[in-house]
């Protein structure tokens, strides 16, 4: 009997030292061409936790099958780094640099009441008491209307932000619009925009003067999944009661994931093209609405840093919902730039996280 449990936990970590594998090329295959390795990227922690789970078991039982998952765990050991940091000193500081950027997807300010306090004024009072420099907010709302939101009363108080590149993606005329924007004390000479063919969502770029140079800051916001509300309760709970209506709605999930996917993948490109052709140095960040290890991810970042990785320490989670839970939300940067700090404060005035560093000339 022993030996038959044996061969089956053998069996099963061969799978998944094998999945987890196959989950690197996530980094290097679009999903536009194929689609399947996208979903294992996404589940690169899980696999990852597994493996280590049976290193240590193997380690325990003096099996030299411990190999097989600390083999493959080495292969992608410069992928963790992605996740993890570990820092006793320098990590999430916040040593004044020449540039604090803040980014931050608002979600409307609460307009459907998500939550359940006002916390659209809190949100722009926390960009202010920040002493933030650029401000890079994804569905951002101004209404068409007097009121609390519109856009004399967000120009009034945001008044230490002189300069702004706003760009909405939505319009619901008369009522209410929602987009992207920079915002920004240093001034901007040139603004630009990219539109993602039949999305709601964009990338924006501002040209700043800072010092005797000129940088370039992109504000990104990459295809959303749209998951419906009653989508959680499967996620969070897989195996409870699998029934025919329950599995409808997986494969649900499952479809609204591979189109997300497939849409982002070709907007990276996009972007990507983007930067690589800018004149100047370059910051980008914003919601990317995909993990580190991810296509998006990789072809974004390129040869650029990565704040948390430079700078951070922990796991840095920055979307408080139930999925995805990791760190879908990124500040990437030129060599022209180093990073002095990184921050992910654990603020609930929505569904993500606020991400801010520090950056300095080198």
């Amino acid at each position: 009997m022993k030996k038959i449990i044996v061969k089956i936990l053998l069996w099963l970590n061969l799978g998944l030292a094998l999945l987890l594998a196959i989950s690197y090329l996530a980094n290097y295959i679009s999903p536009a061409y194929m689609w399947p390795i996208a979903f294992l990227g996404l589940a690169y922690p899980f696999l990852l936790v597994s493996n280590f789970i049976f290193v240590l078991f193997w380690g325990i039982t003096r099996k030299w099958y411990t190999l097989i998952s600390l083999f493959i765990i080495l292969l992608g050991w410069n992928y963790i780094g992605r996740f993890l940091q570990l820092r006793f000193s320098g990590g999430d500081s916040f040593t004044r640099g020449d540039i604090h950027l803040l980014s931050y997807n608002v979600r409307m300010f609460n307009k459907y009441d998500w939550e359940e306090a006002a916390v659209g004024d809190s949100i722009i009072q926390y960009a202010i008491d920040r002493g933030t420099d650029i401000a890079c907010f994804q569905e951002y709302l101004t209404v068409n209307a007097p009121g609390r939101f519109s856009k004399d009363a967000l120009n009034s108080f945001l008044h230490d932000f002189p300069f702004r590149h706003e760009y909405f993606t939505y319009n619901d005329i008369p009522s209410w619009s929602t987009g992207i924007v920079i915002f920004s004390k240093l001034p901007i000479v040139r603004k630009g925009t990219l539109l993602f063919e039949n999305s709601y969502n964009a990338c924006s770029f501002s040209d700043l003067l800072y010092q005797e140079d000129t940088i370039r800051v992109f504000n990104v916001h990459l295809q959303s999944i749209y998951l419906k509300e009653n989508s959680y309760s499967i996620i969070n709970d897989p195996l409870n009661k699998l029934d025919q209506k329950r599995l409808d709605e997986m494969k649900d999930i499952s479809g609204r994931l591979k189109n997300a996917f497939i849409k982002r993948a070709r907007q990276v490109d996009e972007v990507s093209r983007l930067i690589r052709r800018s004149p100047y140095p370059v910051i980008v960040c914003g919601d990317f609405n995909d993990t580190p290890l991810s296509y998006t991810y990789q072809k974004i970042r390129g040869d650029l840093s990565d704040a948390f990785r430079d700078a951070g320490t922990g796991l840095s989670n920055t979307y408080r919902g139930d999925f995805p839970s990791f760190r879908i939300d990124f500040i990437f940067y030129s060599p022209y730039f180093r990073a002095l700090g990184y921050q992910r404060d654990r603020v609930s005035y929505s569904d993500h996280y606020p991400v801010s560093c520090q950056l300095s000339k080198k």
